[in-house]
Order: structure tokens, then C-alpha cells, then sequence
């Protein structure tokens, strides 16, 4: 269970600030449940409201540490890229990781993407809709964590992770 100031990652609203726990009516069901009024940190004007005791099937969790995050920061440049035989595979692949709610899946997921943007710019192409919107959901999962984790802004984490990801590339 999470504690109220406590900050947490969700599947949906992304890093959240617990801001309390209420109790709300369950539509056709007749009785009420305990919902967690969480404040996405990103979207001021959002409020999420999460079950209590689904939260781990809803994908929550607190968010790293600064350590974890230092440690993830520092461990980036010999993350694998993920590797597909085509381009139809490698989009699934890179959606799987973003759907993980793993923060390495997520560093994995950018530095592909990354890669793959580069090498298609180089010949004139972009990256296809897919591809792009699965890098700007790992981008927005990954670096408004770090963002929280470090007490910093989500574009000097960006540019940070940026150069530790491809590093050697």
C-alpha cells in the first residue's frame, strides 16, 4: 500500500504524487472501495483515481530512488538495443517494453528508437507512426521518472540519457 506525498509510477497517469486515499461508490455493485487520489507530477489539472487493491494489476509502483536512478544512468551506455529480424517485430517489441513498466525495458526501448531514427533520417526517411509513438511513451516514462527520482527537469534528464544511451554508437 502506498503512503500519502509517496511517489509512484502508473501505467496510465504516469509519475504521480499519492495525494490521499477516499472511499468511492462502485457502480452496480452497491458498495464502496478504497481509491487512491493521485496528482500526475506532468499534467497539474489531472487527478487519477486508482484502486486500492488492484493497484498492483493496474501496473503501480513507487518510483526509483535517486540511487536507482544514478544506478540506471550509469549502467545505460552498455544497455542492449533490442533486435528484431523486421521492422513489424521490432515495433512489437519496443511497444512490449514500454508496456513492461520496467525502467530498463524503457532505456532499451529509446536507445533503439533512437538508433533507429538516426539510420533512417541518414537515407531520408522518418520513422514510421508506431515507432514514434512508442519512443515518446518510453521518453515520457523514463525521463519524467528520472526527472522525480533526481530532483531535476525532464529536458536536462532527457539530454543527460541521451548521452549515456548512446555512448560508443
Amino acid at each position: 500500500m502506498f503512503a500519502e506525498g509517496d511517489y509512484i509510477s502508473h501505467s496510465s497517469g504516469g509519475v504521480c504524487r499519492v495525494a490521499g486515499i477516499t472511499l468511492m461508490e462502485v457502480p452496480g455493485a452497491g458498495k464502496k472501495k478504497e481509491y487512491y487520489i493521485l496528482k500526475p507530477v506532468y499534467d497539474r489539472s489531472a487527478t487519477v483515481y486508482s484502486p486500492v487493491e488492484t493497484g498492483k494489476a493496474l501496473k503501480c509502483r513507487k518510483i526509483m530512488t535517486e540511487d536507482q536512478a544514478r544506478a540506471l544512468l550509469d549502467k545505460a551506455s552498455g544497455l542492449e538495443r533490442l533486435t528484431a529480424p523486421n521492422s513489424k517485430e521490432l515495433e512489437e517489441r519496443c511497444k512490449l517494453a514500454v508496456q513492461s513498466e520496467e525502467c530498463v525495458e524503457w532505456a532499451r526501448a529509446i536507445k533503439t528508437l533512437w538508433q533507429e531514427r538516426d539510420k533512417r533520417l541518414s537515407v531520408g526517411k522518418r520513422m514510421t507512426v508506431l515507432q514514434e509513438r512508442y519512443l515518446k511513451a518510453a521518453e515520457e516514462k523514463l525521463c519524467g521518472e528520472l526527472a522525480v527520482s533526481l530532483g531535476s527537469e525532464r529536458e536536462t534528464v532527457e539530454e543527460l540519457l541521451r548521452e549515456r544511451l548512446m555512448v560508443g554508437v
